[in-house]
């Protein structure tokens, strides 16, 4: 149709983890195998009538509130987004115009790009090393806007805070860190929001917190990035019971950090397993795990395993064409997967 922008009709667009119908163990799209924290469910299962029947906070101030408790960041610093890709939204409108430019590193997280050119902006691809480290490039590039997951969300990959600080300390324009794994690893660059008034820091709760079908993330940023963010969000981009829930999960840092320890301890049960029948494992500092089979035949093992009511993910670019990312399921689960894959040997 020739009223679609010229833009729209020649890209590809996103491509989520597949959600099939039927019973499948999904290990496809880094989702949490454990339910959320009991005072989430508390706080759903107490939504009063008028909280639906009415228009929730546009600014999400109790989220916020709770954001800022842990975060140990302000709340004038913080927005509350409809899942992290949200957040991500608000950054290209923010500083992408038309032609602009947007650097990210390959592999990576290819919604980035997905919202640069519905913007019209360009996307400038740097390639990691052999063994994913940051190349020279991307600290020299000139780009208007860097977006960086650290973790690295294919690969896992966690980059040296001494990166991130030099990626601020050289970027011309504005540097994002998209944190969504950043409790499986460790890793924190909110303290340096303090220091570079160039930074953005994102956070989810879908893969900590195991609210992906809730949809919460955050931004974080001086406050006039901040406000600049809330004049091009969606008006009540975050529902009343998403908003309710999110407090009480990132509240209750108890049940969570229970939560990624045994995540955190079946990934490393789960990537000695691999290895020992002669897989290729990439350091993960995420929920999942990526990994080359020893036969190099990953496209028919992705196939076997769902055959096996198994999902993983499979990414169909050149880089990753003959590897593997597994989310990390149970304990149960991934012993389970252990014994298919010996028996595909």
């Amino acid at each position: 149709m020739d009223k679609i922008r010229k833009t729209v009709q020649a890209m590809q667009g996103y491509v989520p983890g597949r959600q099939p119908k039927g019973r499948f163990v999904k290990l496809n799209a880094n989702e949490n195998p454990y339910p959320p924290s009991p005072k989430a469910l508390e706080a759903l299962g107490k939504t009063a009538a008028d909280s639906l029947r009415l228009y929730p906070s546009s600014s999400a101030e109790e989220l916020r509130q709770a954001a800022s408790e842990i975060f140990e960041v302000p709340a004038d610093c913080i927005v509350a987004g409809n899942g992290s890709d949200d957040v991500f939204t608000m950054i290209i409108r923010s500083f992408l115009d038309e032609g602009d430019t947007l650097a990210v590193v390959d592999p990576t997280y290819t919604l980035y790009e997905t919202l640069a050119e519905i913007q019209g902006a360009k996307t400038e691809r740097h390639p990691l090393s052999e063994d994913y480290a940051l190349p020279e490039s991307f600290f020299e590039s000139g780009a208007k806007l860097k977006i960086l997951p650290n973790p690295n969300a294919q690969t896992g990959t966690l980059f040296p805070e001494a990166d991130v600080i030099r990626l601020c300390e050289s970027a011309k324009g504005v540097v994002v860190i998209d944190e969504a794994y950043a409790l499986f690893a460790g890793s924190n660059s909110l303290p340096l929001l303090k220091r570079f008034k160039n930074l953005v820091v994102t956070r989810t709760m879908s893969k900590s917190h195991s609210l992906a079908g809730l949809r919460v993330g955050f931004g974080m940023s001086s406050p006039e990035i901040i406000e600049a963010f809330n004049k091009v969000k969606d008006s009540y981009n975050l529902n009343a019971a998403s908003q309710l829930a999110a407090a009480a999960a990132i509240r209750d840092t108890e049940y969570t950090a229970g939560v990624v320890k045994r995540i955190n301890e079946t990934k490393d049960f789960f990537a000695k397993a691999l290895a020992s029948l002669g897989w290729q494992v990439t350091p993960s500092g995420g929920n999942f795990l990526l990994a080359k089979p020893g036969s190099g035949d990953a496209a028919g093992i992705v196939a076997y395993l769902e055959q096996e009511g198994y999902l993983v993910r499979h990414f169909n670019t050149p880089r990753l064409l003959d590897k593997i990312r597994f989310s990390i399921g149970t304990t149960e689960q991934m012993e389970k997967l252990i014994e298919l894959l010996k028996n595909k040997e």
